[in-house]
């Protein structure tokens, strides 16, 4: 993954906040998180098993990112 990449992550969190406060259930926001994570990774590459695994690590980072968040926070 490049820095590129990188800066993919609080896009994907910005996007299922967005989803959520649209009525998104929080079951399926891992899940949004990790379909995003992957379209916007294999709209940015070529090979597309490394695209699809960087998008996948995007995903999980966006949802452990916001997970990680929400617990510090304590809401």
């Amino acid at each position: 993954m490049n820095i590129e990449e990188s800066l993919f992550i609080p896009l994907v969190v910005a996007l299922v906040e967005f989803a959520k406060k649209m009525g998104l259930p929080n079951f399926w926001a891992p899940l949004l998180a990790i379909a995003l994570g992957i379209s916007l990774s294999l709209s940015s590459g070529i090979i597309i098993f490394e695209t699809i695994m960087n998008g996948l690590v995007i995903g999980l980072a966006a949802a452990g990112l916001y997970s990680s968040g929400k617990r510090i926070i304590g809401k």
